[in-house]
């Protein structure tokens, strides 16, 4: 009730003008008239912490679903795609399998995971940057294929890292 409630989110919720999603993507994500691609950066700094992991999965979860009906419509060609998740650790978190609960946080991290496992298929691949690895899921981590790594400081973070590696770099890690 609070959330429509607030004026801020009254347009975004339930807005008044009747408006299809391939219109609201065109307007807001990307045309469909172009053909040199497109970036869209999508800003939720100033959303409520309430409904962040909501709008994130439901883009993310839009997006792939997207490039999978292109593929199926396209005779198996893809568009190629990248999610770029900033803070990351805030959006694909680690979570508890037996958490009777399903909360916005874990659901949001349940889309990544899928994104990460069947993503690249449809054309679709993930940029995560984060300060905190260890927080990541694991299911997440697995996926990934390429690491650049900065100075960690917090031992979690280390540990990871450490597993991550082939057992014939641990020594230029160690340095």
């Amino acid at each position: 009730k609070t959330l429509l409630a607030d004026a801020k989110l009254k347009p975004v919720i339930c807005s008044d003008e009747k408006i299809t999603l391939e219109n609201w993507l065109d307007e807001y994500i990307c045309p469909s008239d172009k053909t040199d691609g497109s970036i869209t950066v999508i800003d939720l700094s100033l959303l409520p912490a309430e409904v962040t992991h909501i709008i994130t999965s439901v883009m993310a979860r839009l997006t792939l679903e997207a490039l999978q009906r292109y593929r199926r419509m396209n005779d198996g060609n893809t568009l190629p795609t990248v999610l770029v998740m900033e803070e990351a650790h805030t959006f694909i978190k680690r979570y508890s399998d037996n958490a009777e609960d399903e909360n916005a946080t874990s659901m949001c991290t349940r889309v990544f995971e899928k994104i990460a496992r069947e993503g690249r298929k449809y054309g679709l691949g993930l940029v995560l940057s984060s300060q905190r690895p260890s927080e990541l899921s694991p299911t997440v981590i697995s996926q990934c294929n390429s690491f650049l790594l900065h100075r960690l400081s917090n031992d979690r973070d280390q540990e990871l890292v450490n597993k991550l590696v082939p057992d014939n770099l641990r020594g230029l890690l160690r340095e």
